[in-house]
């Protein structure tokens, strides 16, 4: 049995979650999931305190959209970066509990690592059948023709300059 499951690897008894050499990202859901597949590879294994409380998501909301997920990190577990100057991106909402705690700790090596988080305060999943990228999204939206439902006041979108320095009173 191995303490590595994919990119980290997990110490029950020092309570630190080490990222594998070369790793430089990973996701909350990810990070969530293998700490979930070390608990189960060994029963013994959870002795230890858990690194991580329950998630939170998944709910519906209605329509086809359901709650973002959010991951929290507890009973003072950290995440150690690879031993190598580098940035770390964190995507998904990862946070601790408490929420004074750290997430990371240092690497046992002198690296500088920058760590960026890519949350978000406000998350929803639309559940779909089809699979569409955020790039189709994009050239939908950009494509379509809006001209029709953007006039007021006898002006179109594209007059908006002039409609807000006429109400500002400035002149161009």
């Amino acid at each position: 049995m191995s303490n590595t499951h994919g990119a980290f690897t997990f110490d029950g008894v020092n309570k630190i979650i080490t990222l594998v050499s070369g790793t430089v990202q990973f996701s909350s859901s990810e990070i969530y999931s293998r700490w979930k597949d070390w608990c189960q590879e060994d029963p013994d294994r959870l002795k230890y305190l858990p690194a991580f409380s329950q998630s939170v998501g998944g709910d519906s909301l209605g329509g086809g959209v359901l709650v973002g997920a959010y991951y929290f990190l507890q009973n003072g577990w950290v995440i150690r970066p690879q031993e190598a100057d580098h940035q770390l991106v964190v995507s998904g909402n990862l946070f601790p509990i408490p929420d004074t705690a750290a997430l990371f700790t240092q690497t046992n090596g002198d690296f500088q690592v920058i760590v960026g988080m890519r949350t978000s305060s406000l998350t929803q999943t639309l559940l779909t059948e089809a699979t569409v990228s955020a790039g189709d999204i994009a050239e939908a939206v950009w494509e379509e023709d809006i001209s029709d439902s953007t006039e007021g006041a006898g002006k179109t979108l594209k007059d908006t300059k002039a409609i807000s320095q006429a109400t500002l009173g400035v002149s161009s």
